[in-house]
């Protein structure tokens, strides 16, 4: 059963949702990395354990890819047209195997579409906890979401 869609008017500054869970594994790291990011530190243990990370870790794009993917799973019912800014990403420690990060969203402000009626911008802080609560990574973005259709 689908859940009632969320508009630009049912999100309210100051709220917090959380949720999602994304494990990392050796194999699942090395097989992005041989893809989209061919670093060492990504790819071979034994490099990775001499360079300055001390060890394998994922690569930042797979750290903003699975945080693509935790966003949706915790908002699947937003209106959601685009994301049309993405600013301040931050990775603060490396993403090892065996770390398992979760998603923190929380609404800093909204406003509506200057131009367009039918939508609004929210303004949001993203950021993705490891297992121990360490902050891994950060951004604030803006989403221009679907306004509530009038009704007659």
């Amino acid at each position: 059963m689908k859940n009632q869609t969320i508009y630009w008017e049912d999100l309210i500054e100051g709220d917090l949702r959380e949720g999602g869970a994304h494990a990392f594994d050796a194999d699942a790291i090395k097989r992005f990395a041989r893809e989209f990011d061919p670093r060492p530190t990504h790819l071979d243990e034994a490099a990775a354990e001499a360079s300055f990370f001390k060890g394998l870790s994922a690569s930042g794009a797979q750290t903003f890819a699975v945080w693509a993917r935790l966003y949706w799973e915790l908002t699947p019912d937003w209106a959601t047209q685009a994301g049309t800014h993405m600013r301040d990403m931050r990775l603060f420690r490396p993403v090892r195997p065996g770390d398992v990060l979760k998603l923190r969203l929380t609404i800093l402000a909204k406003r509506p579409h200057p131009l367009r009626r039918e939508f609004g911008f929210v303004d949001s802080r993203h950021e993705l906890f490891n297992q121990s609560g360490q902050p891994a990574f950060q951004m604030e973005c803006t989403m221009m979401i679907e306004r509530r259709p009038a009704t007659s």
